[in-house]
């Protein structure tokens, strides 16, 4: 007489690899989420790096340790000039608290 159905080996296997599956996909999820984060932090601390930079170049604006918001998130502005062989070089970093310096913008004139 043949017996239709599963074997409980046959159970246990395919609840395993559903599990490993789903534990998968929610690591996956995760990294994505914090790369999104990170991605624009990136982005924001960007705008006002470039936002800071045209300022300071063609406003006559100095900026050291200023906090910008954008969206809900502290941006650190930070300036620095140079003279170098002759050319004035304008520096500026922008980054969050969290993550500390994400972007460096150099103006040479």
């Amino acid at each position: 007489m043949l017996r239709s159905g599963f074997t409980l080996i046959e159970v246990l296997v395919a609840v395993a690899v559903i599990g490993f599956a789903f534990g998968a996909f929610l690591i996956l999820a995760g990294r994505t989420a914090q790369s999104t984060d990170e991605l624009l932090k990136t982005t924001l601390s960007t705008v006002a790096a470039h936002n800071a930079l045209n300022e300071a170049v063609y406003g006559g604006k100095t900026f050291t340790g200023k906090e910008v918001n954008l969206f809900n998130y502290a941006i650190k502005v930070n300036q620095d000039f140079e003279e170098l062989m002759g050319y004035r070089v304008v520096k500026v970093g922008a980054g969050t608290p969290d993550k500390g310096v994400l972007v460096e913008l150099y103006e040479v004139r």
